[in-house]
């Protein structure tokens, strides 16, 4: 157990599939993804840490307060009444060329490459519940959205917070602990996985190489069968010598049949 003042151990990598958090929708506030932790460690691979809780999926509800467009994302601006607010991100709907604003499509219409995203149009005062990975672009953290639904009743608003309660409770309020025991199974298992893909990447390119000096070899030998001069030519002129008939006792002619044979039975000559 973490003693009271310790800081928690963050463990290696490969305990993770342990976590009771890392493959999970993990209810937060806004406040709480910006006080998430990043060890350098990790830097670059999306994964924040609630004390020692690995965090990659998030879950997040709020009224949207702000709507903006830049490049190929659209941001919506989300306050959870958690004294800070955070965006969501899902690509923007692309406009056809030269659109004339009297006639510029609806919301309804510019979100349907979203279709699968959203649930319906979003519109400042909606109040969404969503789920995605938080990212980072210029050291800010956002939300990448997965999926938005709204929230329309004040019982479903209940339900979000229950559940973040819960999740808070049962879970990120503990440190993460593992049995040293189960930390050198897991990286005895990390090793020896580890091992056999290094052990099948050799044995492949054994056989690449192996498979490359077969062909080389094949090749050279054709060239001299077919087109390469022997060592006696090109050093003597001379042809090399012929080898020797083998003698099996079949050499006497064979003697002169008086009788004539006959050149017809069984099988004509087209049927052989």
């Amino acid at each position: 157990m973490t003693s009271v003042g310790q800081t928690p151990e963050i463990y290696p990598q490969y305990c993770f599939h342990l976590s009771p958090t890392i493959q999970k929708w993990c209810h937060l506030r806004a406040s709480d993804i910006l006080a998430l932790s990043a060890p350098p460690e990790f830097e670059g691979q999306d994964l924040f840490f609630y004390i020692n809780h690995p965090i990659k999926w998030v879950r997040v509800s709020g009224i949207v307060v702000a709507i903006d467009e830049f490049g190929a994302w659209r941001a919506y601006t989300i306050d959870d009444s958690s004294g800070v607010t955070i965006e969501c991100h899902i690509p923007a709907p692309k406009k056809p060329d030269g659109i004339n604003p009297a006639t510029e499509p609806t919301n309804q219409q510019q979100n349907q490459p979203n279709a699968g995203l959203v649930d319906a149009d979003i519109d400042i005062g909606d109040i969404i519940d969503v789920k995605g990975g938080i990212k980072v672009f210029r050291d800010m953290r956002h939300i990448k959205a997965e999926k938005i639904v709204h929230l329309r009743s004040t019982e479903q608003e209940v339900q979000f917070w229950e559940k973040l309660i819960k999740l808070r409770k049962e879970i990120l309020d503990q440190p993460w602990v593992l049995d040293k025991r189960v930390v050198r199974k897991c990286r005895k298992e990390a090793e020896g996985i580890d091992a056999s893909s290094r052990t099948r990447k050799d044995k492949q390119d054994r056989h690449d190489r192996g498979k490359s000096s077969t062909t080389v070899a094949a090749a050279v030998s054709g060239e001299g069968r077919c087109g390469g001069k022997s060592r006696t030519d090109d050093e003597t002129g001379t042809a090399a010598e012929k080898p020797k008939a083998r003698v099996t006792g079949l050499e006497r002619k064979p003697k002169r049949v008086k009788r004539p044979v006959s050149i017809t039975g069984k099988y004509d000559a087209l049927g052989l």
